[in-house]
């Protein structure tokens, strides 16, 4: 299956095609893929070739920092690119009379300066974006509630990774009972575990698959042209989408290499 003429033609029709926000979204998504494809295509499937397992589990935990440093990234991005188009709970959560549109770079100011984008989580995240943004412009609330969890878990463990401490070694023991692991190991080799006996899919990827997912969410929830053109009249999200999706990650100015 290939991408038809026509689908492309449809495609460069639609206006969100060439809005800053959908191309986050996309470059976003560009960056997941490409890094699930580096770590399982390139590392992973040289264990015991090339590296040895503790290698491949301190090059996972290297990107715990680097899966969330790329997901703020955007969420910041986003967040400002949303807001611009209404300032209205802005203003009355300052209790401020703003203009109801705004520049992304003044968005930027107001939100670094309350420090708005110091996250904590995917449910930090839906919280702040509450007091900011009004419920048209708010894609985040429309986040899967099970990828939301997820997310919260891997900053707890990314919290460990990068500091080591008590407190975050302790918040890491209680996401291992919930899978059944009673022994502490390091957080790499958790993150290699399957995800369960009958599994072929390790840790990461469940929450590499969060991310993608809650990404995909908020490109429905604001780009519902762009969404309609990728899955078309398919039930599931299928093959068929993928190589939609595929295909516009390849346009992307972040593609894939």
């Amino acid at each position: 299956m290939e991408i038809t003429e026509e689908e492309i033609k449809e495609l460069r029709s639609i206006k969100e095609f060439s809005e800053i926000g959908y191309q986050y979204t996309i470059m976003y998504i560009a960056r997941i893929h490409s890094q699930a494809e580096f770590l399982f295509s390139k590392v992973i499937m040289l264990q015991d070739k090339l590296y040895t397992r503790y290698e491949i589990s301190e090059i996972i935990e290297a990107f715990t920092i680097k899966s969330i440093c790329d997901w703020e990234w955007y969420i910041e991005k986003m967040i400002s690119e949303t807001l611009k188009n209404d300032t209205t709970k802005l203003s009355e959560t300052l209790n401020l009379e703003l203009p109801k549109k705004i520049s992304t770079d003044e968005c930027f100011a107001y939100l670094n300066g309350l420090n708005y984008f110091d996250l904590k989580n995917a449910s930090n995240l839906k919280t702040i974006s509450k007091k900011v943004l009004v419920d048209e412009y708010n894609p985040f609330l429309k986040i899967n509630n099970e990828a939301k969890n997820k997310i919260d878990e891997f900053y707890i463990i990314r919290n460990y990774v990068a500091h080591k401490s008590k407190k975050s070694k302790k918040s890491l023991i209680n996401i291992y009972k919930k899978y059944e692991i009673l022994e502490f190991i390091e957080a790499g080799e958790f993150l290699l575990s399957k995800s369960n006996k009958n599994s072929k899919t390790i840790i990461f990827q469940d929450f590499g698959s969060a991310f993608w997912l809650s990404a995909f969410n908020i490109l429905e929830f604001l780009y519902p042209n762009i969404y309609k053109w990728i899955v078309k009249d398919e039930k599931i999200y299928n093959e068929k989408c993928h190589l939609r999706l595929h295909y516009l990650m390849y346009l992307s100015p972040n593609k894939p290499q």
